[in-house]
């Protein structure tokens, strides 16, 4: 026993297991004792590790990239200034008018208001305590036939209260306080404000959304923008950017009519680049909106 099982762990380098299985298995016959398959690539060459992708990631174009990095750096610049006006941040707090308040000194021998009143004697006990004295109109428990405690009558002395009359909300916002020597801030809403006269309407067309502060399309647009070229292979196609702008100042909204013209570019390019001519092409940056639409109408 011993020197077979010595034989079937030493056959074909396998281990005693193994072994066994394989005996077991030819013992039985038919298709348990076949030659399992090798595992998938088992004879193929090995591949060549220090290969890398040829085709260019899609990345973020230059001019995208240096839009980006100069809104940081005056970003970065403006928390240093911001942070310089505002000064440290633990006010300087005068003193109290009048000057400083005088200190106490004690007297020789004195220990202080807290020693000298645990120090001295008790005082003698009043003859009347101040606290209110509990209602003996509430019924005990020898009161009630149960022996249970019941609750007091309930009286409404008063009568019953009278018609609530709300206050009357106004039409118009109250005027803004007017303070002697003090002017109103320019921000304040007052009756005579007049709204801007935005663009509010919706602008048509396909939409194709893009990364964040960035001309890279998002990924799985392919499709939508295929469908435009089969519908309409000669164009022409308007395509307005949006730049996400965040604030109304000349500088900010500047930045997003520079990024809403690179997102509309890109789509451009892609549009060429399956077949439709330039000339067809209409671009427009706005700083106001997201992502980029393309349309067959202006």
């Amino acid at each position: 026993m011993a020197g077979g099982m010595v034989a079937l762990g030493g056959c074909n380098h396998q281990d005693a297991v193994d072994s066994t299985f394989d005996w077991v298995h030819k013992m039985r016959g038919g298709v348990i004792a076949t030659q399992r398959p090798p595992a998938p690539g088992r004879y193929d060459p090995y591949p060549h590790v220090g290969l890398t992708p040829t085709d260019p990631p899609d990345v973020t174009s230059p001019q995208a990239r240096a839009l980006l990095t100069q809104r940081l750096l005056r970003d970065r610049n403006l928390t240093y200034r911001t942070v310089a006006a505002n000064g440290s941040l633990i006010p300087d707090i005068p003193p109290p008018p009048g000057g400083t308040a005088p200190k106490a000194e004690l007297p020789t021998g004195a220990s202080g208001a807290v020693l000298d009143a645990a120090e001295a004697p008790p005082r003698p006990q009043q003859a009347q305590s101040s606290r209110p004295q509990p209602d003996t109109t509430t019924p005990s428990t020898a009161d009630s036939p149960d022996g249970e405690i019941a609750l007091p009558t309930v009286r409404d002395d008063k009568g019953a209260a009278g018609p609530q009359v709300l206050p009357a909300i106004p039409a118009a916002p109250p005027p803004p306080p007017q303070i002697a020597g003090v002017a109103t801030p320019a921000d304040t809403p007052t009756a005579s404000t007049r709204t801007p006269n935005y663009d509010l309407a919706d602008v048509k067309g396909t939409g194709f959304h893009f990364l964040p502060d960035s001309d890279q399309l998002s990924s799985g647009q392919d499709a939508a923008l295929a469908k435009l070229v089969d519908k309409t292979p000669k164009g022409p196609f308007y395509i307005r950017g949006f730049g996400n702008a965040t604030a109304l100042d000349a500088v900010n909204q500047t930045d997003a009519v520079r990024l809403g013209l690179l997102r509309a570019s890109r789509l451009a390019q892609l549009l060429v680049a399956h077949g439709v001519p330039a000339t067809a092409l209409h671009v427009r940056g706005d700083a106001f909106g997201t992502g980029a639409r393309v349309s067959t109408t202006p």
